[in-house]
């Protein structure tokens, strides 16, 4: 059985989200610059038979479209699993009376509890046996909620909810025996299900999105944890009614004040922004969106975990898609900065930041431009599918003009790839 967050797991989803075979990826990857790869490489890597050693890291970076460090993090958790599965191997070899015993020698009972909460006999030893959390364990714990933001930003939602699930499943069942560490964990679950609800989004599970929103805000508020609460409205503002939506994020910036918290306020008045102009409201758009780049101006690295994905280029995306819906005079210098902004970015914030300039384009009449930014959009949206990226695509689609040979050819590339 393979680790569910390992290297085989992480190489094989992302092959398959692409729709390529071993046989095409391994060209893939060859035609990219790398040394030939075989296909039996690939096989190799995804079954675990064997794990990646440095010299291929950076073609798997490349190839795969995620940072080096995502792939050193996915070898070791391989190598960690490969361990314990070893030694729950010699153990179980051994006569013991109970099953459970042979797996509590091996893990220890916290691990039953934290690391097999997946199994209905885990989730009742750790109601059972309420182990106890110390400050490292949960440390670590907070530690590994964080990674999961990060993780996001390149990682398909589909191998993403696993991960979360098997997360959430671990801070349930030590909750109750958490102690002083309490507050902690509830928070992380709070972050850790609003994250879920965010990729079942991306999956196009509304209703189970819905439901990580609700339990993510009721986990915020049992901690006494406002910014929490405003995390899972800021995600749910996406699948609301515009109005609704816009109410939401006013809300939401009332739980966000204060110091520590100018990024989060800065992300929820551009949403608000968005939102304002989708309901033709320039003044309520504009007046949001002066807040939003306000708020930016005043936050300071590091504020909270999930605010990873808010830098300036995503800063400038905002403001292009809110002067976009009301034609505002400064559309195409906002596009210019934010292209500016967007450097080297690989991740999924790539798909907005370039689908919200050459939309700006677009808006502004500067067609060449806009398919030109367009092509990389679609590019960076096909390379890593999204539920977001896909309705973005749609969206760009509608308004690149018939008459311009270019624009044409764009929009049946845009057919063609929501049709694959």
């Amino acid at each position: 059985m393979l680790c569910p967050d390992g290297i085989g797991q992480l190489l094989r989803a992302i092959r398959e989200t692409t729709g390529r075979t071993r046989e095409q990826q391994a060209e893939f990857l060859s035609n990219l610059g790398a040394p030939y790869v075989d296909p039996e490489n690939i096989k190799r890597w995804e079954t675990e038979k064997r794990l990646p050693v440095p010299y291929w890291h950076p073609a798997l970076s490349k190839g795969y479209a995620i940072p080096e460090e995502e792939i050193r993090r996915a070898i070791t958790a391989s190598r960690q699993y490969r361990r314990a599965a070893g030694a729950a191997a010699i153990l179980l070899d051994q006569e013991e009376d109970d099953d459970m015993h042979r797996r509590t020698a091996v893990f220890g009972t916290a691990a039953i509890a934290a690391g097999m909460a997946t199994d209905p006999w885990g989730r009742l030893a750790a109601a059972v046996s309420r182990p106890k959390v110390d400050g490292e364990t949960a440390a670590a714990l907070v530690k590994k909620t964080a990674g999961f933001f990060t993780t996001e930003e390149h990682l398909p939602a589909r191998l993403l909810t696993r991960r979360l699930a098997c997360h959430l499943e671990t801070l349930t069942a030590l909750i109750p025996g958490a102690g002083r560490h309490e507050k902690a964990l509830m928070v992380a679950a709070a972050e850790t299900a609003a994250l879920a609800g965010w990729a079942a989004f991306d999956e196009g599970e509304h209703d189970n999105a819905l439901s990580y929103y609700k339990t993510a805000a009721l986990a915020g508020k049992e901690a006494g944890h406002p910014p929490a609460v405003a995390l899972a409205m800021g995600y749910a503002s996406y699948a609301a009614a515009p109005g609704k939506a816009r109410e939401m994020l006013k809300t939401a910036q009332g739980h966000v004040k204060g110091r520590g918290y100018a990024s989060a306020r800065s992300w929820l008045a551009a949403r608000e922004a968005e939102e304002a102009a989708g309901i033709r409201d320039p003044d309520g758009a504009v007046r949001a969106l002066d807040r939003a780049v306000t708020a930016f101006d005043y936050a300071e690295p590091g504020e909270l975990p999930w605010m990873s994905f808010y830098r300036q280029a995503r800063v400038d995306s905002f403001a292009l898609s809110t002067y976009a819906k009301i034609r505002h005079a400064d559309l195409t210098s906002a596009a210019d900065a934010a292209l500016e902004h967007l450097g080297d970015d690989d991740s999924k914030i790539r798909i907005a930041v370039l689908h919200d300039v050459a939309n700006g384009y677009m808006a502004a009449g500067e067609i060449e431009p806009g398919v030109e930014i367009g092509r990389r959009f679609v590019e960076a949206a096909t390379t890593t599918p999204t539920t977001m990226g896909r309705q973005r695509m749609r969206d760009f689609a509608s308004v690149l003009p018939a008459d311009t040979a270019a624009a044409r050819s764009l929009a049946e590339d845009i057919r063609a790839a929501l049709v694959a």
